[in-house]
């Protein structure tokens, strides 16, 4: 019998019982994997989805060579992997544990068979899991207003944002209210409650934060 506390944290099994729950819970597989490990790659082929029991899983992107850009973190009650399992396209990012963790794994082929056996219980899932894909996508496209909105003037070029600049790795000089200068590579930017910060990689390797009300102007090298 699927515990009525879980399903209360669970979106995806909200307003179905614990019984018609079972019915799924029952084709799921149990999987325990420990911190630092892989539960899928990016890229790789997919077509199950992953309910977090316990743990946390980070979901990563790969930018390009070794930089990968963390894109959210999930911990007990969440779902992962539900774009492979909706059209069984391969994984869009890569999903690695930070801490011991507990999974129920659902297959397309699993769920087929609560699909013909009960259509009911299969539509009430597949209507929750599509209100978590919809909330996911409304955060998605907020934050890439805010992207979009917290751009600046690079000299010599039209309007860019840190964002795109980030995902090409372009050399930067960064030039501060102070008057210094900083050259190197933008890898991300961050908000936080205090406001917006820079991560810049420099040619010695180092990481440095810039805070972005600090920066005057951005050069291209």
């Amino acid at each position: 019998m699927a515990e009525e506390g879980k399903l209360n944290r669970w979106r995806l099994f909200a307003e179905l019982t614990s019984e018609d729950a079972d019915v799924v819970l029952h084709a799921c597989e149990e999987r325990n994997l420990v911190g630092g490990e892989e539960l899928f790659r990016e890229n790789d082929p997919g077509d199950s989805l992953f309910i977090v029991q316990s743990g946390r899983v980070d979901i990563f992107k790969n930018i390009r060579r070794d930089v990968d850009r963390s894109l959210a973190s999930f911990g007990p009650g969440d779902i992962i992997g539900e774009m492979s399992f909706i059209d069984g396209a391969r994984r869009s990012a890569t999903a690695r544990t930070t801490e011991k963790s507990e999974f129920l794994v659902l297959s397309r082929q699993s769920f087929a068979r609560v699909q013909r056996e009960r259509p009911d219980i299969a539509a009430a899932f597949f209507r929750n899991m599509a209100g978590i894909v919809a909330s996911r996508l409304r955060t998605t496209n907020e934050l890439y207003r805010e992207a979009v909105a917290f751009s600046i003037e690079a000299t010599g070029a039209h309007t860019l944002n840190l964002k795109a600049l980030a995902d090409e790795l372009r050399p930067v000089t960064l030039h501060l209210a102070g008057g210094q200068s900083i050259a190197g590579r933008i890898l991300q930017m961050d908000h936080h409650a205090a406001g917006y910060t820079v991560v810049l990689k420099l040619g010695n390797d180092q990481l440095t934060i810039i805070p972005y009300h600090a920066i005057q102007r951005i050069d291209l090298a």
